[in-house]
C-alpha cells in the first residue's frame, strides 16, 4: 500500500526481540472515498443497505506500517491493538461536558467473536482506519483511538502482550443541524500511562490472554 498523498507521516521507533524498527503512521482527514476504500463497501447495497461513500469526506484517515526492522523471521511477528473511547454530548460548545462515555476494544466485525484481541497481527503487520459516521442519537461525539503496536504470544497464551509503541488520534462529529464538518484531531504519541490505563479492559474482555503492564 502506498503511503497516504497529501497526509503527514509520525514516525516512531520501538525496539523488539533485541532488534530496532521505526513505524511511519500517514494521518489527516479523507479526502478521497475511493482511496480510502469505501467504494468497496458498494457490495453491502445488494443487502438494501445504500452508503453514499462521501459522506466519509473530512473525517479522520490514518495508515500505520512498519518501515523498518533489523529482526527477520519469527521476530517480524506482532500485532496491532486499538482502543476506541467514546464520548457523548448534548452540546455542541467546546466547554460542555461528556454525558456519556463508553470505551472498548476495536476490531473489525468479523473477528469479534474469535477470542482475539488484534485488530490485525502477523509478520510486519500494518493497519488502516477510516471512521464515520458513529454519531448515534446525540448532537455531538468525541471519537479517540489509543493505538498499540504489541507482542503476539508465540508459544501459549502464557505468555504476556505487551506493548511496543503507542499513539492516541480521533475526530469530532456533529448533527446536521450543527453545520458544522468532522473535526480531526491530532496525533499524538503515547507512552506506558496509556497503555496501563487499558490493561483491566483487556484483561476483563479476554481473560484467556495475558497482558503485561509497561
Amino acid at each position: 500500500m502506498e503511503p497516504l498523498t497529501h497526509h503527514p507521516e509520525v514516525m516512531i521507533p520501538f525496539r523488539h526481540k533485541e532488534r530496532n524498527g521505526r513505524v511511519v503512521v500517514s494521518y489527516g482527514r479523507i479526502e478521497d472515498p475511493v482511496q480510502a476504500g469505501f467504494d468497496s463497501l458498494g457490495i453491502r447495497i445488494r443487502d438494501g443497505l445504500s452508503f453514499d461513500i462521501n459522506i466519509s469526506l473530512g473525517y479522520s484517515m490514518m495508515y500505520a506500517r512498519i518501515e523498518s526492522y533489523e529482526g527477520f523471521g519469527i521476530r517480524t511477528f506482532c500485532g496491532w491493538v486499538q482502543v476506541i473511547t467514546r464520548r457523548e454530548y448534548d452540546s455542541y460548545e467546546d466547554e460542555a461536558e461528556p454525558i456519556e462515555q463508553s470505551v472498548s476494544v476495536d476490531l473489525p466485525p468479523s473477528l469479534q467473536n474469535l477470542d482475539l484481541p488484534f485488530a490485525a497481527y502477523g509478520n510486519l503487520p500494518q493497519l488502516f482506519d477510516a471512521p464515520c459516521r458513529n454519531l448515534g442519537q446525540h448532537p455531538k461525539l468525541e471519537c479517540v483511538a489509543d493505538t498499540f503496536l504489541t507482542t503476539v504470544p508465540l508459544r501459549s497464551r502464557d505468555e504476556e502482550i505487551t506493548r511496543l509503541l503507542g499513539f492516541r488520534w480521533g475526530y469530532i462529529e456533529y448533527d446536521a443541524s450543527a453545520h458544522k464538518p468532522a473535526m480531526v484531531l491530532p496525533l499524538v504519541t503515547t507512552g506506558e500511562k496509556e497503555w496501563n490505563s487499558h490493561i483491566s479492559l483487556w484483561a476483563g474482555q479476554y481473560p484467556g490472554w495475558r497482558f503485561g503492564k509497561a
